[in-house]
C-alpha cells in the first residue's frame, strides 16, 4: 500500500505562476511609489543638506561611504538571491541562512573597527576613524534583515517591503536633518544609515514570518551559499567598477573635489534609480518564477526592459541637457563644477537603466558563473580607464566613466546575457529602437528651448520649460514611435494597476 507524505509544512513554495503576472503588476506599482518617494526624500533631502552642510562634509563622508558599501556586498553574501530563486526552500534553510548573515554583518562591522585608523591614515583626515566606527554599526542591522526581506521578495509581498522601505527612509533622514539643523556638521550624515537599517530590521521581522531557530548546518545550504558566493564576487566587482573612481578621487585631489564627485554621480544614478529600481526585485523574483519557460520568461524581460527604458532615458538625457539649470536649483550656489561632471556622466546614465537589467537575466536563470566573467572584464575595463584618467582630474574621469559606460560597454554585455539566456537579442534591440529616436527627438527640443530662453529669462523659468516641453513632445509621439506591443503593454499594464483590479489579483 502507497501512502501519500503529507506537505512539509516548513517548505516554502513560489508563488503560483498563474498569479505571478498579477503579483508583479502590483509589486510594480508599489515599487514604483517606493523608488519614487524615496528618491523624491532623497532628493529633497540632499537640497536642504547641501546648503547647510560643505563640500567636503560631503568628501569626507564620501571617503569611508566606499568601504562601507564594500563591506555591506559580503555582509549580503548574495543570499538573499539564493533565497528568492531557490526551487526548493525551508524555513531551516532560511534560518541558517540568517545567522550566516548576521555573522557576517558582525564581521563586517569588527572590519570597518578595525580598518578605521587605515583608512585615516589613508587619506591623511583623522577624523575618519570615529567616522568609520559609527558606520559600521549599520552591517550588523542589514545583515539581519537580509533573510526576512528576502522572504518578502519570494513572496512578491512588494506592498510591504515598499512600506518598510519608505518608513526606514524617513527616519533616518529626520535624525540626518536634526543633526544638520543643530551643528553637527558631518555626524548628520554619518548618523542616517545606521538609524535607517535598524528601523528596517525592527519593522522586516513580523511581517517577514521567518522562523528562526538555533544555528545548525541543513542539507541544501552547501549550494545555496556556493550560488551566492559566485553572486556575492559579482557584486564586489560592480562595486570595484562604481566606487574606484571616488577612492581615487579622494586620495589624489581631496575630499572637495570628491564631494563634486559624488553630488554629480548621485544625480547621475537617479534615472536608474527611478527605472531599474522600480522593477528589480520585482523582475528577479518574476523571471525566477518563469525560469523553466523560457518563452514566457523572454516576453517579460523584453516587456520590462521597454518599460524601464521609456521611463529612465529620458530623465537621464534631460538631467544632461539641462545641468546648467538643474544643479544650481538643485544644490544651490557653490556647486557650479558639478554642472561639467553631470554633463558628461550622463552618457552612461542614458543607457544604465537598460545596461543594468543584464543582471535580471543572469541571477534568475542561474547563470551567475557567467555574471562573474562578464563582470569581471567590465571592472578591468573601467579599471584601466580611471588609472589612465585620474591625473588629469575629476572631470577627465567624468568623461571616460561616461563614454565607457554609456557606448562601449552596454551593446556586448547585453548581447552576452542574452545569448546565454536563450533570448533573442535583435527583437529586443528592435523593442528598443523607437525609444531612442523618441529620446533623440526630445533631446533637439531640450536643446532648442534653451537656446531660445537662456538668455532672457531665469534658470527656473527657462527650466520649467524645458520640462514642459519636453514632456509634451516625449508623450505625444508615443503612439506614433513605439511598437503597438508596448504600447498594449502599458495600456494594459495601468488597466491592471486600478485598485479593484489589484484587491482581486492579491487574494
Amino acid at each position: 500500500m502507497v501512502t501519500s507524505q503529507p506537505p512539509d509544512p516548513g517548505k516554502i513554495a513560489f508563488v503560483d505562476q498563474r498569479k505571478v503576472g498579477g503579483r508583479a503588476r502590483s509589486g510594480a506599482l508599489w515599487s514604483a511609489a517606493q523608488i519614487l518617494l524615496r528618491n523624491g526624500l532623497a532628493l529633497v533631502i540632499t537640497a536642504i543638506l547641501a546648503r547647510i552642510l560643505s563640500p567636503q562634509d560631503y568628501g569626507l563622508v564620501g571617503m569611508v561611504a566606499t568601504l562601507t558599501a564594500l563591506l555591506q556586498v559580503f555582509a549580503n553574501m548574495g543570499l538573499s538571491w539564493a533565497t528568492v530563486r531557490s526551487a526548493e526552500l525551508n524555513q531551516k534553510q532560511v534560518s541558517g541562512l540568517f545567522w550566516i548573515n548576521l555573522g557576517v554583518g558582525l564581521l563586517a562591522w569588527g572590519g570597518m573597527v578595525a580598518a578605521a585608523p587605515l583608512i585615516a591614515q589613508f587619506y591623511d583626515e583623522p577624523a575618519l576613524k570615529l567616522i568609520a566606527i559609527v558606520s559600521g554599526t549599520s552591517f550588523v542591522f542589514a545583515g539581519a534583515t537580509v533573510q526576512p526581506i528576502a522572504l518578502m521578495t519570494r513572496s512578491m509581498d512588494f506592498r510591504r517591503i515598499s512600506m518598510i522601505e519608505v518608513l526606514a527612509l524617513l527616519s533616518g533622514a529626520s535624525v540626518s536633518l536634526f543633526m544638520a539643523f543643530t551643528g553637527a556638521g558631518y555626524w548628520a550624515l554619518v548618523a542616517q544609515a545606521p538609524v535607517q537599517a535598524a528601523v528596517r530590521l525592527a519593522l522586516c521581522i513580523r511581517p517577514s514570518a521567518i522562523s528562526i531557530s538555533a544555528p545548525r548546518w541543513v542539507p541544501g545550504l552547501g549550494a545555496m551559499i556556493s550560488f551566492g558566493s559566485l553572486l556575492v564576487a559579482t557584486e564586489f566587482l560592480i562595486f570595484l567598477a562604481r566606487n574606484l573612481d571616488g577612492i581615487l578621487i579622494g586620495k589624489y585631489w581631496g575630499a572637495t573635489e570628491l564631494g563634486y564627485y559624488n553630488r554629480a554621480y548621485f544625480l547621475m544614478l537617479l534615472p536608474s534609480m527611478l527605472a531599474s529600481g522600480v522593477l528589480s526585485q520585482v523582475m528577479v523574483s518574476s523571471l525566477s518564477s518563469l525560469q523553466h519557460d523560457l518563452d514566457r520568461l523572454a516576453n517579460a524581460y523584453r516587456r520590462a526592459l521597454c518599460m524601464v527604458a521609456y521611463v529612465g532615458t529620458p530623465i537621464a538625457l534631460g538631467l544632461g541637457l539641462s545641468a546648467s539649470v538643474v544643479v544650481p536649483l538643485v544644490y544651490g550656489p557653490g556647486w557650479d563644477k558639478v554642472v561639467v561632471l553631470l554633463e558628461w556622466l550622463s552618457i552612461a546614465g542614458v543607457t544604465q537603466p537598460i545596461f543594468l537589467t543584464y543582471g535580471w537575466l543572469f541571477t534568475a536563470t542561474g547563470r551567475v558563473r557567467t555574471y562573474l566573467w562578464v563582470t569581471l572584464i567590465n571592472s578591468i575595463i573601467l579599471g584601466t580607464v580611471f588609472y589612465l584618467t585620474v591625473p588629469q582630474g575629476t572631470i577627465a574621469i567624468a568623461k571616460g566613466y561616461g563614454l565607457v559606460m554609456g557606448l562601449v560597454l552596454p551593446l556586448p554585455v547585453l548581447w552576452i546575457a542574452h545569448r546565454k539566456s536563450g533570448i533573442p537579442f535583435l527583437l529586443s534591440l528592435k523593442y528598443l529602437a523607437p525609444i531612442f529616436i523618441l529620446n533623440a527627438i526630445m533631446g533637439t527640443v531640450v536643446i532648442i528651448t534653451s537656446a531660445i530662453f537662456d538668455d532672457f529669462l531665469s534658470n527656473i523659468s527657462v527650466f520649467l520649460i524645458q520640462v514642459t516641453f519636453a514632456i509634451i513632445t516625449y508623450i505625444s509621439l508615443t503612439p506614433f514611435l513605439l511598437p503597438s506591443i508596448l504600447h498594449n503593454d502599458a495600456k494594459n499594464f495601468i488597466k491592471k494597476l486600478n485598485p479593484k483590479n489589484l484587491s482581486i489579483e492579491k487574494s
